[in-house]
């Protein structure tokens, strides 16, 4: 599988099945990064139309283009899959504490922007934390006028992101822009940053609570996909040994990275590592870590 970071922003875009976008300056306060997934013209079996993605700290927008797309249901181990029904064309789905997974029944051109919570406060108000492993229609949650502005995205000629951006621009103008973060540690030190300097001397349960008033969520919660991306990092494609990697992101032990592992994807470190390598359905770890490692480089 083809799957490419776009960084040059005028080049026309080659045809791939996956690929990870980043914001412009311009929005970088707002927008952390979108991935687009574009199957049509692949020849796909029931198992790889599935999409798993980890638990994550972001709000994020979708579009689907063509196609349909349906959530993978909780279920028990002994239980058959079920699925919700089709998504909708553009949906709000709020930050997930756990792993989730989507399934499309034939080809599918989508596109997900992850976006920071406290950007969406600002803007809109928007408590991300009202949302928490949910998926909604956009127009229950964005204004009307921004809800018009994001239809518009995948109707014209640019880029998708530049697209996106260009909706949202209007709301955006005025606002702090601040420096892209390059992943999510870098914006959780930014949070932590600012927090800190909200107040001369805040003792560190102020800036727990300044974070916890940015994101709607823990300070101890968002460090947890802070220390699991250091670990994706420190483990790259290399065998390296997880007792290593574990003391490396700042784990107490193996045990600890397992579970958080677990927690974030919902597998054992072994369980990830096998399917992430060749599984079609682990396409967008693959995307990330790519992006990941060329970042660090």
């Amino acid at each position: 599988m083809d799957c490419r970071i776009e960084r040059k922003r005028h080049a026309m875009p080659a045809p791939v099945s996956a690929r990870l976008h980043l914001p412009s300056s311009a929005l970088a306060g707002c927008i952390h990064m979108a991935v687009e997934r574009d199957t049509r013209g692949l020849q796909l079996d029931h198992a790889q139309r599935f999409n798993f993605y980890p638990a994550s700290p972001l709000p994020s927008i979708a579009w689907i283009f063509e196609g349909e797309l349906c959530m993978v249901q909780d279920h028990g181990p002994a239980q058959p899959l079920a699925f919700s029904g089709p998504l909708p064309r553009i949906a709000f789905a709020g930050p997930f504490r756990k792993p989730s997974a989507s399934w499309s029944p034939g080809a599918v051109h989508a596109l997900q922007a992850g976006f920071y919570p406290e950007a969406l406060a600002r803007l809109w108000g928007i408590r991300a934390e009202d949302y928490l492993n949910a998926i909604h229609p956009v127009e229950a949650v964005l204004p009307q006028e921004v809800c018009d502005a994001l239809a518009l995205v995948g109707t014209g000629d640019a880029p998708l992101l530049h697209q996106v951006e260009s909706a949202l621009q209007p709301f955006w103008r005025g606002a702090h822009g601040g420096k892209r973060a390059l992943d999510l540690r870098g914006w959780f030190a930014s949070l932590a940053t600012r927090a800190a300097w909200t107040r001369t001397g805040a003792g560190l349960r102020q800036v727990q609570r300044k974070i916890k008033d940015l994101t709607g969520q823990s300070r101890r919660d968002l460090q947890l996909y802070a220390r699991i991306e250091e670990a994706f990092v420190r483990k790259g494609s290399r065998e390296r040994e997880l007792a290593a990697v574990a003391v490396e992101a700042g784990y107490s032990d193996q045990s600890h990275l397992g579970r958080e592992v677990k927690r974030v994807t919902g597998l054992s470190p072994k369980q990830f590592g096998e399917r992430m390598k060749s599984d079609e359905a682990f396409w967008f770890y693959r995307l990330l870590d790519g992006y990941l490692h060329e970042a660090v480089d």
